[in-house]
């Protein structure tokens, strides 16, 4: 039969290659013919009735647990060490800063005018403190923010000193070897 086949093909080869379709008539015909065709069943291999497998699996999932919970707990240290680190500047900062406020606002020689445009500048200072805080949360190199902050604070006790110095002008009167500030 398959002999058949192959002489009537070649007979008729010019029919073959004159009929052509369009492609809603390919869809149709291509349509029936599967229709026609009987389902083969479809192969699943199953991984997980293996014991190996379980075994693997149950090992990967402890392992990334385990490992998640060490990543937590290292970042949770670093941040308490960076946040023990920035109080206890912080603190020290915000103390010598608020002693040379006081000096300031106390200081007679001062207009009030003078005492609120330094003031002023000293809360554009602060504005930029915050700034550096909030940064600071992100996390994104806060060797460079902690130092950023303590400059800020260093900027402000600087323009402090700087104004109280002006204001009360260092004697250097050198009677009896004395030197009196």
């Amino acid at each position: 039969m398959k002999e058949e086949l192959e002489k009537y093909i070649i007979k008729n080869k010019s029919e073959f290659d004159e009929h052509k379709l369009d492609e809603v008539d390919k869809l149709k015909l291509w349509s029936n013919i599967s229709d026609e065709l009987p389902e083969q069943p479809k192969k699943v291999i199953s991984i997980w009735k293996k014991p190996v497998f379980k075994i693997a699996a149950s090992i990967m999932i402890l392992l990334g647990c385990g490992l998640s919970f060490i990543m937590l707990n290292n970042t949770n240290y670093e941040n308490s060490m960076v946040n023990e680190e920035l109080y206890e500047i912080d603190n020290h900062y915000k103390l010598l800063v608020n002693n040379q406020i006081q000096l300031i606002k106390n200081n007679s020689n001062l207009s009030d005018a003078d005492q609120d445009d330094f003031l002023l500048l000293i809360d554009d200072l602060d504005a930029e403190y915050n700034k550096l805080k909030i940064e600071l949360k992100t996390g994104v190199n806060n060797e460079r923010i902690i130092e950023a902050i303590i400059d800020n604070y260093r900027k402000k006790i600087q323009l402090m000193e700087d104004l109280l110095k002006r204001l009360y002008p260092t004697k250097t009167n050198y009677d009896d070897g004395e030197l009196i500030l």
